[in-house]
């Protein structure tokens, strides 16, 4: 049975638009053969996230970024993307870009709210993160690491000179050296019969990266907060600091008024003759107190009150 042209054209156009669509699901990480549904959120800055870029929940892909559109007229950021029908995001869940662009890590992250919460319809608008984000505080931090990163290399270059200088005095430096040079090849001469430990040591090593890498992406929410209570303990402490500095100088005017010999203590700590008086009258009383209980009647003549009994 013979087909005609114009069928074996349109066999062609729908076998071409099938495979097209097939495609461009499978790019994006999209189930080919069940449906999603969309979802919207707003951002103001969204660091590099483009379309085609996973969505994920619990560190789980859920979904593809669809599209990314800048709205001038709000100043926002406005992406579109797909969720596996069979997973149902509930109210209260928030949207955040998490990663860096530098690394090709960039994508879109869910925090969902709580499970009681009904499930988000189908174009529904997820909210967003308020404040700036992990990058922002990063960027801000930037000018106190710098200075921070040039002291620790003049210390560097400082240290590197004096070692220069001490190995060209020294004798006995470089001849620690040269054990070091023969402990080495000692090493090396080991480590030919090791070859398969060595092997398992770096297979093991590139292991542990991989988790230390898995493990900063699906933290990077603590290190943001790691970051907020680190700069509210370096604001407290500044508050304290400027608070003894405060009371360094009050201390420091109230022992430059007594040194001086300004009221009550500055007289007592400067002035000798207050404290010689204050000796003589403490003598004079005890003496008078003694002769009192001596001689009682001395001091009663005088009194009318006692002659009349």
């Amino acid at each position: 049975m013979k087909y005609s042209n114009e069928v074996k054209v349109g066999i062609s156009i729908v076998l071409a638009v099938v495979v097209l669509i097939v495609g461009v699901r499978y790019f994006q990480d999209l189930p080919i053969l069940s449906s999603s549904y969309l979802l919207t959120a707003n951002f103001e800055n969204v660091s590099g996230l483009s379309s085609g870029n996973p969505v994920r929940l619990s560190g789980v892909n859920v979904g593809t970024v669809e599209s990314v559109r800048l709205r001038q007229d709000e100043e926002t950021v406005r992406v579109r993307f797909r969720i596996n029908e069979d997973v149902l995001i509930p109210e209260g869940s928030v949207a955040e870009v998490k990663g860096f662009a530098a690394v090709g890590g960039v994508r879109l992250g869910i925090r969902p709210g709580p499970a009681s919460n009904p499930p988000l319809q189908p174009g529904s608008t997820i909210d967003t993160p308020s404040g700036p984000g992990l990058l922002d505080q990063l960027t801000q931090q930037g000018p106190e690491f710098t200075s921070k990163v040039d002291s620790v290399l003049g210390n560097t270059s400082r240290a590197t000179e004096a070692l220069a200088r001490q190995m060209g005095e020294d004798g006995d430096l470089q001849q620690t050296l040269a054990s070091l040079r023969n402990v080495a090849a000692t090493l090396e001469s080991v480590s030919g019969g090791e070859e398969e430990a060595l092997r398992s040591t770096i297979q093991n090593l590139e292991a542990l990266t991989a988790d230390l890498e898995a493990f900063t992406d699906e933290n990077s929410d603590s290190l943001g907060v790691t970051v907020q209570r680190v700069n509210q303990n370096l604001t407290r402490l500044e508050q304290n600091l400027a608070n003894l500095e405060r009371t360094t100088t009050a201390l420091g005017s109230f022992a430059e008024k007594i040194n001086s010999g300004e009221g009550t203590l500055g007289r007592l700590a400067n002035d000798p003759s207050l404290y010689n008086n204050l000796d003589s009258t403490s003598v004079q009383m005890n003496r008078l107190l003694r002769d009192l209980q001596e001689n009682p009647q001395r001091y009663l003549e005088d009194m009318t009150l006692v002659r009349m009994f």
